[in-house]
């Protein structure tokens, strides 16, 4: 789920407007960042995950054709067990303009849910949004001004096992049976 959350998060900030850099390189970044922070470029968005927890799922979650075997078989897929993937997601700017701009292009932008590579469906929630630096003009600390704004996302996915089973293709009841009771 990691590889499907960072690409999910770094679509989502380039077609908000997150610029790279001059190599072209994107300026997304694992957090916790090992580097100094003042090595790195601005603005930049800061992905970290959290321990995921797993709960219990029996559920058959669809049926269909059997691809390659449509006419003997059917796949029914089951639901083992719902993940969620807690996800805070950090934007770093030094231009607070820029910064209330794209993170409303980036939360409105965000999809709600996308497909894994099982073509389960999971889900993207916004859970809380958070800002930090800005608010007074009168004292500045520093030359440059370290501004922020955290999403807290929740990722909500699958892990499922298909199933495959036979078609009922024949079908015989036993009409003598059923006349000896006499009804």
């Amino acid at each position: 789920m990691k590889d499907l959350i960072f690409e999910t998060l770094i679509a989502a900030a380039m077609a908000a407007g997150l610029p790279a850099d001059a190599d072209g390189k994107k300026r997304t970044y694992e957090a916790p960042v090992k580097m100094k922070d003042a090595l790195l470029p601005k603005p930049r968005i800061e992905i970290q995950l959290f321990k995921a927890s797993v709960k219990a799922a029996k559920q058959s979650v669809s049926k269909f054709a059997t691809p390659g075997k449509e006419q003997d078989y059917r796949t029914i897929r089951k639901a083992i067990d719902h993940v969620f993937q807690p996800v805070r997601l950090t934007i770093v700017s030094d231009d607070e303009n820029w910064l209330k701009d794209f993170a409303h292009s980036l939360h409105t932008g965000l999809p709600r849910q996308v497909a894994d590579r099982h073509n389960n469906i999971v889900k993207i929630d916004v859970e809380a949004v958070e800002s930090t630096g800005g608010g007074s003009k009168l004292v500045k600390v520093a030359i440059k001004e370290k501004l922020t704004k955290v999403f807290h996302l929740r990722f909500t996915g699958l892990i499922t096992r298909d199933e495959e089973t036979a078609w009922i293709k024949d079908v015989e009841i036993n009409v003598a049976g059923y006349q000896q009771g006499g009804k």
